[in-house]
């Protein structure tokens, strides 16, 4: 059977694409996403050589146009090639309205049929309960008509979370609500799926987000599919990192902390080597520090515990780091977690590494959070990604939680002894037992000596 894709993979796979027949309902607040997200259905089509009619009571042509094309919606392209129709119909009478798509519907073949919006039909009908019947009947026989989808737009107050425009829910196959909320003052973007004939529906709200080239992008949550196969394992040229990681998986989650008032950039050494030995591209995003002083702190680890020359630090960096900051004070949580997957669908890296984490216990919801961070962990998993999380000791409860998700564990910690302050690193993970490392001269040595192995060869 013929099936219409709605324009994004992931709500494709939710739903299972539309069939002839089918009718959507798009319903959001002002700016909502609603004209973005009929736009890419309707051209998504036409990619598939369906015919499109756009028909709207308001919308400037040369105005959606140019908006569209933003997105990657190539709206004047589908009509260059015939696939794409805009017409702009006068506000009069339902009835005038009703005769006018008929008649252009009966001249021409479509397989796909936009309406934006259908408030202004429906409320030339208030008070009149069986016309307005009649017109959301006729309605749903646009889409048996033309034996095709029809993509319905309407659009509610923002003080409203329903629409309240008689049976209209009822007879669409499906219903999707796209709501934008003021999360502390930040945008939050929701995708409601409301309702889906014949889909058993396990999930109701998804987080999604506008983006340039792209239209409508939804997050799906993931399900954990990882499964570990041979070649699995990752391993690093220096002892020091064996001693604290191995094994290591890709796909596993290791839980880097250290107390709030004391720090040392040494456990930064261990990814720098199995990002260069096994030829990683690396990705740090920190919550705290600007992209300088991360790599500055880099710099750091390499020539204060290994000797290395500054010049040799930085060689050995630039080529497997991409670092970037954000300040998460500047998002909701769900606009943060979209920011971050389009980071690494973007740079593709082996290595992922999240550093401040600690500061989600100030500024956000925890249930939120937790339910967000497991929704992340799990899609980085099934992708086959090393996730790396830094974080001081803050609170007693989120190092609990923030241990009990990952599969390595290292906590850094101090003791004091003879006028000396001497690193103390425990070390656990999956398959090993708890080992406590003392970064004592014997250690610093190795590392110095070992380190070499890693700098590329000197022609």
């Amino acid at each position: 059977m013929e099936i219409f894709t709605t324009g994004s993979n992931e709500l494709d796979s939710l739903v299972g694409g539309f069939r002839p027949g089918n009718m959507i309902l798009i319903v959001g607040h002002p700016g909502a996403g609603k004209t973005t997200l009929a736009s890419k259905i309707c051209y998504s089509n036409t990619l598939a050589n369906k015919r499109c009619l756009y028909l709207t009571f308001y919308e400037d042509k040369d105005k959606l146009f140019y908006n569209m094309v933003r997105l990657g919606i190539r709206l004047d392209e589908a009509e260059s090639r015939g696939l794409f129709k805009y017409i702009r119909l006068p506000v009069s009478s339902a009835e005038e309205i009703m005769d006018a798509l008929t008649n252009i519907i009966a001249k021409n073949r479509y397989d796909v049929v936009v309406i934006d919006s259908i408030n202004v039909a429906l409320e030339l009908y208030e008070r009149k309960e069986g016309q307005r019947a009649l017109l959301l009947n006729f309605f749903y026989q646009i889409a048996q008509l033309i034996n095709g989808l029809l993509v319905a737009v309407a659009e509610i107050p923002f003080e409203k979370e329903s629409l309240e425009l008689g049976s209209i829910e009822f007879i669409a196959d499906a219903v999707l609500y796209l709501k934008h909320r003021n999360v502390h003052g930040l945008l939050s973007r929701i995708l409601e799926v409301r309702k889906l004939r014949g889909v058993p529906l396990s999930i109701a709200e998804l987080p999604f987000s506008i983006v340039e080239g792209e239209g409508i992008k939804i997050y799906l949550h993931p399900r954990l599919e990882r499964v570990l196969r041979e070649g699995g394992l990752i391993r690093g040229t220096l002892e020091f990192t064996r001693q604290l990681l191995e094994p290591v998986r890709k796909g596993d989650v290791v839980y880097v902390s250290y107390p709030p008032t004391a720090r040392t950039p040494i456990v930064a050494i261990p990814f720098i080597d199995l990002l260069v030995t096994n030829n990683f591209k690396g990705f740090f995003l920190s919550y705290r520090y600007s992209k300088d002083e991360i790599l500055e702190a880099h710099i750091a680890a390499l020539t204060r515990y290994t000797d290395l020359a500054r010049e040799d630090a930085v060689k050995l960096l630039n080529g497997y780091l991409h670092i970037e900051s954000l300040n998460p004070t500047n998002y909701s949580i769900p606009h943060l977690h979209a920011i971050t997957i389009e980071f690494i669908e973007k740079i593709n890296p082996d290595l992922v590494m999240f550093h401040g984490v600690e500061i989600f216990r100030c500024i956000a919801d925890p249930q939120k959070y937790w339910t967000t961070l497991i929704n992340e962990m799990l899609w980085l998993k099934n992708i086959g990604k090393l996730v790396v999380r830094f974080g001081s000791r803050v609170d007693p409860y989120w190092h609990k939680m923030n241990a009990s998700l990952s599969e390595k564990i290292i906590d850094l910690r101090y003791r004091y002894e003879k006028g000396r302050v001497i690193p103390i690193i425990y070390s656990w993970g999956r398959g090993r037992e708890p080992s406590i490392i003392e970064v004592n001269e014997e250690i610093l040595a190795k590392l110095r000596e070992e380190i070499r192995k890693l700098l590329p060869p000197t022609p």
